[in-house]
């Protein structure tokens, strides 16, 4: 079975080398945008658990990041890695993909080169890659194209300009960049070529093209190394009108799916509204008038710690906040749901909504959307309790939650999207913990060891809880010096971490 896995890596700000990297408007929106084309209900071919998305990172969590993505794969999987942000050429004319450690001095040690991602490309599993790079360059570009440099057997490139063209970055703050808007409207609305119900490659490129040329500012380029075209979103066939002598028939089902489903869903094109808080509609595409590559900007405040919670938890800026994100949740134009049912089915909800819990939950926030901090107030409204969560959420964070009853939530924007999850889930050991919130439920051989893997310069709190009805366990406190601790689950079956601030490891103590 076809499976589509996705990893969306963005970076905007460049603290080590601002001077020669100027802070970008475009990339966290870009990935946030991309990621909803891909899981889009109507067009996706990728599901959300499926999709990593990697903010304002060092070069090496993302190289970790990249080897785990592709060392994942199966043989039948198809690959898609996106990134957008700086891009920067060594003297050998080698791509480098700037992070926010990245040195312009000393881009082999800082940044992540187009030899590392073949070489974990090419160590995959997978028969089909697709590698999405929406890059700027310094100076004339030497070696070939931007896909000379990244292209192998089963290998789909896409760049979002040719030669020493530039690429353009959002022209307004939140914004997408020229490009990335065109590759979300193509996954989105491209004609399907040959009419097979899907999307290829080549018709998301000709799409991209299309519109570029038609902008005048850039023009992308592709090389494919791979056996024909490959699919990258569906298209449902319009509704068959039924004759007058068939009332019953209304529809005709279209060709099977690529993920392993068994059709694709029947939904006249014309029948779709247009989702008012798609990139599409509420970010429209506008050219660079100073035609400037990925253009500075002012640095975005950074945000007061958070009201709700033990004091410093979610204290870091906006992008400052480097975390591995496991899935953005649904269309982030969803209509808000109301979501009932005994702790059983879990769906995406936009700004508000219910869930009736029957034993331990989790909740997922996702403010990716959004990009103001979301802040979700939670009350147990079976016992009028409120449940207190941490705010100013930029990103995906996930909490448990110990209580039962019916619980309802209410974000401080529409965009701001909210997922129950029945159970405390299961983690196993070891496992890294990068994004802030809480890790699934784990079953503790005895103490765990916890190594502070990155502290993003900041302070940080790691407590231990149970899983089964909340209880605070322990609780450790890293300021600077010593990266590693031990939390004692004092002989619970269940327990989890929670992190505030920190990238960190859990593993049994040995």
């Amino acid at each position: 079975m076809v499976k589509y896995r996705a990893l969306l890596i963005g970076n905007s700000t460049y603290p080590a080398d601002e001077h020669n990297l100027q802070q970008l408007r475009g990339p966290i929106k870009d990935i946030a945008a991309v990621n909803r084309a891909l899981i889009d209900k109507d067009t996706g071919l990728f599901a959300d658990a499926d999709v990593t998305l990697l903010p304002e990172t060092t070069s090496t969590r993302a190289i970790r990041a990249l080897g785990k993505f592709f060392a994942g794969a199966d043989r039948d999987d198809v690959l898609l890695m996106y990134f957008s942000g700086h891009g920067k050429l060594d003297q050998n004319g080698r791509l480098h993909l700037c992070m926010q450690d990245t040195e312009t001095t000393d881009l082999l040690s800082t940044a992540v080169s187009n030899v590392r991602i073949n070489e974990f490309a090419d160590a995959s599993r997978a028969r089909n890659i697709v590698l999405i790079l929406d890059c700027c360059y310094a100076g004339a570009f030497r070696g070939g194209d931007l896909g000379e440099s990244v292209a192998g057997p089963g290998r789909y490139v896409l760049s979002s300009c040719r030669g020493t063209q530039l690429a353009n970055d959002a022209t307004v703050d939140n914004g997408t960049s020229f490009f990335t808007q065109h590759l979300v409207d193509g996954l989105l609305t491209a004609g399907d070529s040959d009419d097979d119900g899907y999307v290829s490659f080549s018709d998301v490129y000709a799409y991209i093209d299309r519109r570029l040329r038609e902008a005048g500012k850039q023009i992308p380029a592709r090389r494919v190394d791979g056996d024909g075209d490959l699919r990258l979103a569906k298209r449902p066939h319009p509704a068959v009108v039924p004759p007058a002598t068939s009332p019953t028939a209304d529809a005709e089902s279209a060709p099977g799916r690529a993920d392993g489903h068994d059709s694709v869903p029947v939904v006249p094109k014309a029948a779709r509204a247009a989702d008012p808080a798609d990139p599409g509609s509420t970010s429209p595409a506008v050219s660079d008038p100073a035609g400037a590559a990925h253009a500075a900007v002012t640095s975005p405040p950074t945000r007061s710690t958070s009201t709700g919670g033990p004091a410093g938890w979610w204290t870091r800026g906006r992008v400052l906040a480097a975390v591995l994100v496991v899935v953005v949740a649904g269309a982030a134009g969803a209509a808000a749901l109301l979501l009932r049912g005994g702790g059983g089915g879990n769906g995406s909800t936009a700004g508000s909504g219910t869930y009736t819990a029957t034993g331990p939950w989790r909740l997922r926030v996702d403010g990716t959307a959004y990009g103001e901090g979301c802040t979700v107030a939670l009350t147990n409204e079976t016992s009028g309790e409120p449940v207190t969560l941490p705010g100013d959420i930029y990103s995906v964070a996930r909490f448990q939650v110990a209580g039962t009853g019916t619980f309802r939530w209410q974000a401080n924007d529409s965009r701001c999207l909210v997922t129950p999850f029945a159970g405390s889930g299961t983690a196993t050991l070891p496992l890294l913990q990068e994004a802030n919130g809480d890790t699934d439920a784990i079953k503790p051989p005895g103490k765990l060891a916890i190594n502070i893997a990155d502290n993003r310069g900041s302070n940080c709190t790691i407590r231990l809880f149970d899983a089964t009805n909340g209880q605070a366990l322990d609780v450790v406190a890293w300021e600077r010096g010593n990266r590693d601790f031990t939390l004692d689950p004092a002989g619970r079956a269940s327990v989890y971490v929670s992190d505030d601030n920190c990238a960190i490891r859990v593993s049994a103590q040995s």
